[in-house]
């Protein structure tokens, strides 16, 4: 429907097919730049005789280098057609997975895992948020990121079997001693990886000038719902003020150490499970899991709006303590045991049910516990010590594997998880107290200026 010979306006069905795009960019490009690449672990470090420490550090420097990179790659969106921004980072994720293919030695990996991950950054972390923020200016947004970003769990499912299958097609020996017998997955990726990239680029965009992504009647509901949000909604400390609380400080520190204590979950799983079962059975953990994350990122929102932070983090933590004892209790099986692969795949569902506690639970805390203020600020330093903990977390279980055994570091990495819960959930409470005192002394004041 047409308002003027310049200007029409976009059907809901053509901005849900933008979703569709976001989804299935964050299924398989996204998916095989970030979520299979675990997958490879045992492998290489079979192959090339690396240590596990020394090998996960290719996810510190991928991530270190994506959170440097991310604000400049933010601004360059704001000046270069989304299109362009969305094939480069296609482009550098699909060349990473080529010198991947090509490494022998260390630098080459690191110098891969540097350039895949700032690569996804582009069409990904920020490429998909600025998709989904143009066709969805007021109304829908929430559900419509949700939905995009469900594409990750829902590539799991497939993409981690399928791995594991073209992996076994270039091994010889079992999976516990077996190596690479060619590099050629990398390059298979690789290609997946440019031709998918490139045919969603040639339908994703931002709107045209004149497109209406937005009717008149919804930028004015949507203006007042803001309105009306934002009067009711707790306006908070300032980022100054945040800082100088001790609660603060104890909350970040919890969250450092879960950090710690989750990246082996997420990164060194796969290490770990290979020298367990076979790489089919792996494989199908894998694809569990992503129905775990599936159900753990619907679920999430609905546990924060109606339990609120203290509680559903405290769930996330008894999920994550479970699904680290489900890998505690496969350490013990001898290689090929039958009851590992149902014991994998309880890890796997516990697991993934937790996800949204740093998938959509920074966003959430920071507001939810510092108010409105200065709630970008505050979400970059929630984030920023979960993701140092995060960093440090790989290659310290390699390292604690490398000295003791995978037992030992699966209990390790279980006291970081209880131990950063712990913190985190006693800290939460103590600033929704301080909270409450907070708003009852300015509620006290505003009476007082009344009066006067």
């Amino acid at each position: 429907m047409s308002t003027n010979a310049d200007q029409k306006t976009v059907s809901k069905g053509y901005k849900y097919f933008m979703v569709f795009l976001c989804m299935l960019t964050q299924a398989i490009p996204y998916g095989i730049a970030q979520n299979i690449q675990p997958l490879f672990i045992h492998p290489l470090v079979n192959t090339f005789h690396f240590t596990l420490a020394s090998y996960t550090l290719i996810f510190t420097f991928g991530a270190i280098a994506a959170s440097v990179a991310s604000p400049f790659i933010g601004k360059a969106l704001e000046k270069v057609n989304f299109r362009i921004m969305y094939l480069i980072g296609i482009g550098l994720s699909a060349i990473a997975y080529v010198i991947f293919g090509i490494s022998t030695k260390l630098p080459g990996f690191y110098t891969a895992a540097i350039i895949c991950m700032i690569g996804s950054t582009f069409f990904s972390g920020q490429g998909v948020p600025w998709v989904i923020n143009h066709w969805f200016p007021y109304k829908g947004r929430g559900a419509a990121l949700g939905i995009a970003f469900c594409g990750g769990s829902i590539g799991n499912i497939f993409l981690q079997p399928i791995t594991q299958k073209v992996l076994q097609n270039y091994m010889t020996g079992n999976t516990k001693t077996g190596h690479l017998t060619s590099m050629a997955p990398f390059f298979y990726f690789a290609i997946a990886l440019a031709i998918i990239g490139v045919i969603i680029a040639c339908f994703i965009r931002t709107p045209k000038k004149g497109e209406i992504v937005a009717t008149q009647k919804e930028i004015q509901e949507g203006k007042a719902a803001a309105s009306a949000k934002k009067a009711h909604e707790f306006q908070g400390w300032s980022s100054k003020q945040v800082i100088k609380m001790k609660w603060f400080w104890i909350f970040s520190l919890g969250f450092l150490i879960i950090g710690l204590g989750l990246a082996s979950l997420n990164e060194d799983y796969a290490a770990f499970l290979d020298t367990k079962m076979s790489l089919t059975d792996v494989g199908l953990v894998g694809s569990m899991y992503g129905v775990g994350c599936l159900i753990g990122n619907i679920s999430g929102g609905v546990l924060f709006d109606k339990f609120g932070t203290a509680k559903s983090m405290a769930y996330a933590g008894c999920m994550y303590v479970i699904s680290i004892g489900m890998m505690i209790l496969i350490s013990f099986q001898p290689y090929g045991a039958s009851q590992s692969r149902a014991i994998g795949i309880a890890y796997a569902i516990f697991c993934g049910l937790a996800v949204f506690s740093y998938m959509s639970g920074p966003a959430f805390m920071a507001k939810d516990l510092f108010g409105a203020k200065d709630q970008g600020v505050m979400l970059g330093y929630v984030g920023l010590a979960y993701a140092i903990g995060y960093a440090i977390g790989a290659p310290l279980f390699g390292i604690i594997k490398g000295k003791a055994n995978f037992t030992t570091a699966w209990w390790f990495m279980m006291a970081f998880v209880i131990i950063g819960f712990v913190l985190l959930v006693i800290s939460v409470v103590a600033i929704k107290r301080y909270q409450k005192k907070y708003i009852a002394q300015q509620a006290k004041a505003a009476t007082s200026a009344k009066e006067n």
